[in-house]
């Protein structure tokens, strides 16, 4: 169900019959000493496909680039400004829209793109009524929030989560082959925000967020991920 396989007649059949489409979004930014920097929307990529099959809805090529500025102190980061990014996602939407798809699902990876993903949706929606818009942060649902409260607490943090990174070991295992030391140590749990790229580096010296990722692996990556499909799938099927 991924477009970027299909030919154009075959959107134009499926259309026929369904104007939904799922769009992936993400972003290109620092996890952390163990975590891959396209975590945010390598994950959101693959629980859309899975959900794209699971309820046979088409899925689009991902946004890899999202709302990071907070991390561009850290090397491999790369961040649209929230105006450029309201933007692709308002020129993505009429682009499929001019086609005919008429419901947009956003399922999202990255926590810095909520504002700004929303004001988008605000902005078409101000313009128009016809189309449908529905946000799904994956790692907000009630599946997912459940089993990692369960097996990491508070450990899970809010940046380099245990569940994000062991969610990338089950998907992308080729990208963990080498193993990857953590010098743990507590970060601050009271902090300002918004904060300039500067001042994240200085409060959250190696990029995480109150996590400990060293609890992470492929089995939860498994449970985590398959727990996310299930959840989203129902929220989408009718």
């Amino acid at each position: 169900m991924e477009i970027y396989y299909k030919t154009w007649p075959e959107v134009e059949s499926y259309l026929k019959t369904k104007k939904e489409i799922i769009i992936p979004i993400g972003s290109t930014e620092q996890h952390g000493p163990t975590g891959i920097i396209g975590t945010d929307f390598l994950t959101a990529w693959e629980v859309a496909k899975r959900v794209g099959v699971k309820t046979k809805t088409m899925v689009a090529s991902p946004i890899c680039y999202g709302m990071a500025l907070h991390h561009m102190g850290f090397p491999g980061s790369a961040s649209l400004k929230p105006t450029t990014l309201i933007l692709v996602i308002k020129e993505v939407v009429e682009s499929f829209a001019l086609h005919g798809f008429q419901k947009f699902t956003f399922i999202n990876g990255h926590g810095g793109n909520i504002p700004t993903i929303t004001a988008a949706f605000s902005e078409i929606l101000c313009d128009t009524q016809k189309y449908e818009f529905k946000l799904i942060n994956w790692w907000h649902v009630d599946a997912v929030t459940e089993y990692e409260s369960k097996h990491f607490a508070d450990k899970n943090g809010f940046h380099a989560t245990c569940g994000e990174i062991s969610a990338t070991m089950s998907a992308f295992p080729e990208a963990h082959l080498e193993k990857r030391e953590l010098n743990y140590f507590e970060t601050p749990t009271k902090y300002s925000w918004p904060q300039s790229p500067a001042v994240f580096r200085a409060t959250f010296p190696d990029g995480r967020m109150g996590s400990d990722p060293r609890l992470s692996s492929k089995e939860h990556g498994d449970q985590i991920l398959a727990l996310a499909v299930e959840d989203i799938a129902d929220q989408l099927l009718p």
